[in-house]
């Protein structure tokens, strides 16, 4: 048995949601709202437009995987190949570390075979902030664009045989839709 847990990745603001309902839809996949998975102290933190620290990520980090393997009901008597969706900003290589160590953790010590792949979503900061500042009713304020694109580091080259980068810059949804069942095709073959 196998999970491929797709991550929908990237700053705020770029459309991450949207992406992993319709990655979902292509997968007939379960999907998980990363923002869901954020202890009460981070949420506080972030609409008080408090940047948070590693330290504070690293919980929420870690239970990603776990997550994903528990709405996808696999078990390690599962056969074939299952999907799950989950958005996370995953801005930084070591936060996209740590899910992949999770994922080998899930494997070497539950027994339950954890691919992962990273569908990184880009955008320029006007659309960003444009983005953000429209959402009703989520902590994330669009001041909180700027620190995220500070320390926001692309999926290098020797993180593309599990990461395409998406840029969706003046996109319309069905030209990102068309970029990503590419990507994911991609992906797949990997």
């Amino acid at each position: 048995m196998i999970l491929t847990v797709w991550v929908v990745a990237g700053p705020a603001g770029c459309g991450k949601s949207t992406v992993a309902e319709v990655t979902s839809k292509k997968l007939n996949a379960p999907y998980v709202e990363g923002d869901s998975l954020h202890t009460p102290q981070n949420i506080r933190k972030m609409a008080a437009n408090v940047p948070l620290t590693d330290e504070d990520r690293e919980p929420w980090l870690e239970s990603i995987i776990p997550t994903c393997v528990e709405t996808s009901k696999v078990t390690p008597e599962s056969s074939g190949i299952h999907h799950c969706v989950v958005t996370c900003s995953a801005l930084k290589r070591k936060y996209r570390d740590t899910i992949r160590q999770t994922a080998r953790y899930q494997r070497d010590h539950r027994g339950v075979s954890v691919d992962v792949r990273f569908l990184f979503l880009t955008a320029d900061e006007d659309t960003l902030i444009e983005r953000v500042h429209k959402r009703q009713n989520h902590y994330m304020k669009d001041s909180m664009v700027f620190t995220q694109l500070k320390i926001m580091e692309l999926p290098s080259v020797s993180e593309q045989i599990d990461s395409v980068i998406i840029n969706v810059t003046g996109k319309s949804q069905e030209e990102v839709a068309a970029s990503v069942y590419k990507a994911i095709d991609e992906l797949k073959s990997v």
